[in-house]
This record gives structure tokens, C-alpha cells and sequence, in this order.
């Protein structure tokens, strides 16, 4: 994940007229937004999880039902 250079940020909103304490925080909020950003690895890895599970949960329904029908023609 790309990193914020604060210092960098800091004196590139005051050279654009901010006061010293507003570039401080907009800085401050911009960081802790992007700290709450999750990268496209750590979605792929969970897509790919929830795509395993779901394989998994569909293979088992399809030997459940292949049983039924077994024991259905078994029965007839």
C-alpha cells in the first residue's frame, strides 16, 4: 500500500495558503482514512476464500443429492 509523506503533505497545503493548522489536520484525516483502506491482495485472498467455501458447500449438496437419488432408485 502506497504510504503519505505527512511532512510532504503538510508543507505542500501551506505553500497552497493553508494555515499551519488546517493542513495539519486535513492531513490527519486524509492518513486515517487511507489506514482504513484494504488493498486488492487482501480482497483477492477473501474472494478467494469465500469462492472455496461456496465449491466446498456445493460439492457437499451435490453427493447429498446424488445419495437421495441412489437410495430414491434403491427404493423403486
Amino acid at each position: 500500500m502506497a504510504t503519505l509523506d505527512t511532512h510532504q503533505s503538510v508543507t505542500q497545503l501551506q505553500d497552497a495558503g493553508s494555515s499551519e493548522p488546517l493542513a495539519v489536520a486535513v492531513v490527519d484525516v486524509v492518513e486515517d482514512a487511507a489506514g482504513r483502506l484494504v488493498g486488492r491482495d487482501y480482497l483477492r485472498a477473501e474472494l478467494h476464500k469465500a469462492l472455496a467455501i461456496q465449491s466446498g458447500i456445493m460439492l457437499g449438496l451435490m453427493v447429498a443429492i446424488a445419495g437421495v437419488a441412489i437410495t430414491i432408485a434403491e427404493l423403486i
